[in-house]
């Protein structure tokens, strides 16, 4: 099959290079791993020049596989977004780089949520524009020297292709994004103090951005005449871990989850107390949330309640406790939550404790947290009139047994996994079909990238026992909400 696309993505810890055929199946895929450092607690910087390094690596090996590169149509770009590339003069990384997990900025979110009031999916500690205050506070020389104000995928376009861009998803996720004009907040910028000619001109996902420089087409043995579209951040996994569709919720089940269910092209749904938000930048407008601590809390519960004993045999102890637990259940909120309590002073908690309960209940009970969180989502979606009756999970956390037959369960509806390794670039591939106008739509390019996912069904004998759970669940971490607000 004739390769199509190469998609490119620049994560925190590793870069991949994926090649697509015409049909949507996957002809290759590279990778190549990094580190960052962390010098203080809390603190996180990276190095563009590891990025640089893991695409040429990962190039190199796909250039070695026969007419491979040669025949690339498209060219698109994802990655980690939040963290600010600031390029000087010559076009050179200033350091440091501060990655988007970074939370040195917290007090200047705060200053920035008292003068502009953002809604709390438009501002957190994450995003770029707290981090620049920081730096701006704090290290004044650097940002004296900014010329230019990239992301990482952007930086790496910027390598292969001489121009600079970005695209729509990256303002939204700096908190520089005008969602009404949809271009520039460039006030943000002017009030801590940063010239706002440092931004790029913003594209469309699949907007034209430019040609590879002859020297790179030359080095990699790519096609020269293959075009470079914008991409974007890798919020495309709301549309690309499991393929959208109406009344279905799409959950990444990794370490934290990304839960979302599509609207109607241009359709908007309001919050009015701002727990769930519309996300409007993609192809497919998505409602929903992210909840922080998902699989890590898992993660976490496995740890340090088993010690010495591996991940899989834990879980089949686990899995041998009653549903329900015997009565505990668990708030998985151990670093803070964002949706829908966008509180990141509240804390996870067990409750229903009796000296009746092993470890394996606890176990247990962190998995049927996570369902219930995810149930939780649910009712808030319903209450703001859209319609759910199925589950669509993806991610590292679908690979845990029994886990997706559980959140089954608890939220009593068919889930269907999809189990493929890739997920962000899946949705690269769609632009890329809508860039080159080949007539398939891009809700089609990206079904097609798919396979069939596997499908699950609640048991409705645990019907009773998990809305017991949920009642209780819904009423303490409503409490806790209240609680830590005032602490």
């Amino acid at each position: 099959m004739k390769p199509f696309v190469l998609a490119m993505d620049v994560g925190t810890s590793s870069f991949k290079a994926v090649v697509y055929a015409v049909d949507g199946r996957i002809l290759a895929s590279e990778s190549s791993s990094y580190e960052y450092a962390s010098p203080q607690a809390g603190w996180a910087e990276a190095s563009p020049q590891d990025w640089q390094q893991a695409m040429e690596e990962c190039l190199t090996r796909l250039s070695k596989m026969p007419h491979l590169l040669q025949q690339i149509e498209v060219i698109a770009f994802t990655g980690q977004m939040h963290t600010a590339v600031l390029l000087d003069a010559d076009l050179k990384p200033l350091e440091p780089t501060i990655l988007w997990l970074d939370r040195r900025a917290a007090a200047e979110t705060s200053e920035l949520q008292s003068a502009f009031q953002m809604p709390p999916f438009q501002l957190n500690s994450t995003y770029t524009l707290p981090k620049l205050y920081w730096m701006r506070k704090h290290i004044p020389e650097v940002i004296h020297k900014a010329r230019h104000l990239l992301w990482p995928k952007d930086y790496l376009r910027f390598l292969v292709t001489g121009e600079i861009f970005t695209d729509i998803t990256e303002p939204g996720g700096a908190a520089l994004l005008n969602w009404d004009a949809m271009d520039w907040a460039k006030e943000r910028l002017v009030f801590i103090g940063l010239n706002p000619e440092i931004l790029p001109p913003i594209l469309q996902p699949e907007d034209e951005a430019g040609f590879l420089l002859p020297q790179v087409a030359e080095r990699f043995n790519i096609n020269p005449q293959a075009k470079v579209i914008a991409g974007a951040g890798d919020v495309l996994a709301l549309i690309s871990s499991a393929p959208p569709a109406k009344g279905r919720l799409n959950c990444s089940l990794g370490s934290s989850s990304m839960i979302f269910c599509p609207l109607e092209p241009h359709e908007t749904v309001v919050d009015p107390r701002n727990r769930i938000y519309t996300y409007p930048l993609l192809r497919v407008p998505m409602l929903g949330g992210v909840s922080s601590t998902t699989g890590a809390a898992l993660q976490w519960a496995w740890k340090n309640l088993y010690p010495g004993v591996s991940f899989e045999s834990a879980i089949v102890e686990a899995l041998d406790v009653p549903a329900g637990s015997d009565g505990v259940y668990f708030l998985p909120f151990l670093s803070g939550e964002r949706s829908p309590f966008w509180n990141d002073q509240l804390r996870g908690s067990f409750h229903g404790l009796s000296l009746a309960h092993s470890r394996a209940h606890l176990l247990r009970a962190v998995m049927e947290g996570v369902g219930l969180s995810l149930s939780y989502m649910i009712q808030i979606i319903h209450e703001l009139g859209v319609g759910i009756h199925e589950i669509a999970l993806a991610g590292g956390g679908t690979k845990t047994p029994g886990w997706p037959q559980m959140i089954a369960d608890i939220c009593q509806m068919p889930v269907c996994v999809y189990s493929g390794q890739e997920t962000v670039t899946h949705a690269l591939f769609a632009y890329a079909c809508l860039a080159k106008q080949g007539g398939r739509s891009f809700e089609q390019a990206l079904l097609d990238t798919f396979e069939e996912p596997d499908w699950l069904y609640p048991n409705a004998k645990t019907a009773s026992i998990y809305q017991k759970l949920y009642t209780h669940y819904k009423a303490q971490a409503e409490f806790n909400q209240e609680l830590f607000k005032s602490n």
